[in-house]
């Protein structure tokens, strides 16, 4: 059994949306003289993302491939992305002029929601099964993993967040986690393979397929491992008096930005 790769298209509007999103961070960095450090994080997560790409184009080749990529995609790249823009630019995302949208992606209910669902929805067998019978449905699957990790770790960063208390939004992270953890889990220890097209192809790295199986969910626990950290910290740590004077500095700005408009 063989999934076939991505046509032309497919491939093309990943590169077209990474360049764009690249296009427009250089010129909103340039324009905010933003430190060089953030633009090295967010090429390097535009950089993680093609890197996730190039892994779902074939999704058949290895279960752990296969979920290195998504992994990636829905936990790794999110917060690099994030964290090239200043605490002070993310708190603009919330101003008057972008509620129509910030009402919904940047609403901590909703990409919990969101984050949660994707998470259970994409590792159904159907869904799942589906995704490797044909590697074109590995394309958007991908896309809205990005999309829900780029939710949710918003509400964990100061700026973006719309919970009001560190402690909150650490046991927030921590419960979101649980169910990846859980998966993880049941691929670790099952003792039979779960997704039956990998019954019918040979790994990669010339594993069985249970053994494949069981470093898919290695991975799994290991892409997890930043949020808990981040969940950790959140719960632990006390609040960053610089991410406090971003957050001012952006209140301050916002504030002006609506003078002048009136």
């Amino acid at each position: 059994m063989t999934a076939p790769g991505w046509p032309l298209a497919a491939w093309s509007g990943w590169f077209a949306l990474v360049a764009a999103g690249a296009a427009l961070y250089a010129l909103a960095a340039r324009r905010g003289r933003w430190p060089w450090w953030r633009a090295a994080v967010f090429a390097l997560g535009s950089a993680l993302t093609l890197f996730a790409v190039w892994g779902l184009n074939n999704p058949l080749a290895s279960m752990t491939d296969y979920t290195v990529a998504l992994m990636t995609l829905g936990q790794v790249v999110s917060p690099f992305l994030l964290l090239g823009f200043p605490p002070a630019a993310r708190l603009q995302w919330r101003s008057s002029g972008n509620r129509w949208w910030a009402a919904w992606l940047l609403d901590p209910w909703v990409a919990a929601a969101v984050f949660v669902l994707l998470t259970l929805g994409v590792n159904l067998p159907g869904v799942f099964d589906t995704a490797l019978a044909d590697a074109l449905f590995s394309a958007p699957i991908g896309m809205l993993l990005l999309v829900s990790g780029l939710m949710f770790w918003a509400q964990l960063l100061p700026g973006s967040t719309g919970i009001g208390q560190r402690w909150v939004a650490g046991i927030y992270a921590w419960l979101a986690s649980l169910p990846m953890m859980i998966i993880a889990a049941v691929w670790v220890w099952s003792g039979h393979v779960l997704y039956t097209p990998y019954l019918d192809v040979l790994c990669l790295w010339n594993l069985s397929p249970l053994d494949d199986q069981h470093y898919a969910g290695l991975v799994m626990f290991a892409a997890g491992l930043p949020l808990q950290l981040r969940a950790a910290w959140l719960l632990i740590m006390p609040g960053d008096d610089e991410d406090q004077q971003d957050r001012m500095k952006g209140r301050d700005s916002t504030t002006m930005g609506v003078a002048s408009d009136r």
